[in-house]
């Protein structure tokens, strides 16, 4: 059975050793998964997410384009074994040559700066995915735990940056990921879409009462 796996910090895991002066690569590691791992386990796809902590890094950009060419590097050492893809066809093709596929995604959409040219500019680079928030409120939308605001009865979803993301993501072909946005921020970006979304590390609330699962709804 084929795997196809939306989500993983291993590119930016990677890079943190590395920045830490450990020899480690995808090949083969002892993280969760390396090349040698998914090659056993038959995977078709695996999407590689920058994932960038606003609290820890400087420079969210910098550490963003950094994880980007880390992968592209790690790739290239293993052509024989894995492409990046960027559109369906490149996945197809893969498949028909026994290669597994990499897809970029982005894991914090503050990485932007509220700036459409760089949603573009990582587009161009490769991202087809990217989830609007992680654990802090950007330009963009408030994360998980701040569903409501009791007090002024505000609500805690896309901000107006957000809806322009959205729909400049939906006109590129990027796919948008609500993994980690508030409730209210996914039912703005399910109100004001025509394309299939998705929640790349959600699950149910209903059955582990975490922030970031979904309700059934």
């Amino acid at each position: 059975m084929k795997i196809i796996d939306f989500h993983c910090d291993t590119i930016s895991q990677i890079y943190d050793y590395k920045q830490n002066g450990e020899n480690i690569n995808l090949k083969e590691n002892k993280l969760h998964l390396d090349l040698k791992k998914m090659k056993k386990s038959d995977y078709m796809l695996q999407v590689f997410a920058s994932y960038v902590d606003l609290d820890v890094t400087k420079n969210p950009v910098e550490t963003c384009l950094s994880h980007i060419d880390l992968l592209y590097k790690e790739i290239e050492k293993n052509k024989d074994d894995i492409s990046l893809v960027y559109t369906y066809d490149d996945i197809i093709k893969n498949k028909e040559n026994n290669k597994m596929s990499a897809l970029l995604s982005i894991e914090e959409g503050g990485v932007c700066k509220g700036n459409l040219s760089l949603l573009r500019n990582y587009y161009r680079l490769g991202a087809r995915m990217m989830t609007l928030t992680w654990n802090y409120e950007n330009e963009l939308a408030y994360p998980n735990g701040n569903f409501y605001d009791e007090v002024s009865k505000e609500r805690k979803g896309l901000k107006e940056k957000g809806f322009e993301f959205i729909h400049e993501m939906e006109k590129l072909g990027m796919i948008i990921d609500v993994s980690h946005l508030s409730d209210d921020g996914i039912y703005d970006v399910y109100n004001n879409t025509k394309k299939p979304f998705i929640a790349s590390h959600s699950n149910a609330r209903s059955v582990c009462s975490v922030a970031r699962n979904l309700t059934d709804d």
